[in-house]
C-alpha cells in the first residue's frame, strides 16, 4: 500500500468519524437526484423562473474593499420544498 492511497483511507475515516447520516436520509437523496436532477425536463421544472423574485435573497451585510464587493445574505433552499425533513 502506497502513502497515497493510506493517506486517502485516513481522510476518508477522519471525515466521517460519525458516519454517513441516516440510511434512508441517503437513500431519499439518491431517489430525488436519480428522479428529478438526473432528469433534464424534471430539473428545469422544480425551480421556475417565474417563482425567483428579487425578494428571495436577504442581503444581511455588504462590504466594500477596493475594487471588491462582498455580500453576506441568505436564501431559503429550493429543496426545502422536496426535501422538507432533510433540509
Amino acid at each position: 500500500m502506497n502513502f497515497d492511497t493510506l493517506f486517502r483511507r485516513f481522510i476518508l475515516t477522519q471525515s466521517f468519524v460519525r458516519g454517513w447520516g441516516n440510511p434512508s436520509h441517503l437513500q431519499e437523496i439518491f431517489k430525488f437526484r436519480r428522479e428529478k436532477i438526473g432528469v433534464r425536463n424534471e430539473c428545469l421544472k422544480l425551480v421556475p423562473a417565474e417563482s425567483v423574485q428579487e425578494n428571495t435573497i436577504e442581503i444581511i451585510k455588504q462590504e466594500t474593499k477596493g475594487d471588491l464587493q462582498y455580500l453576506n445574505g441568505r436564501f431559503r433552499s429550493p429543496l426545502a420544498d422536496y426535501l422538507p425533513n432533510l433540509v
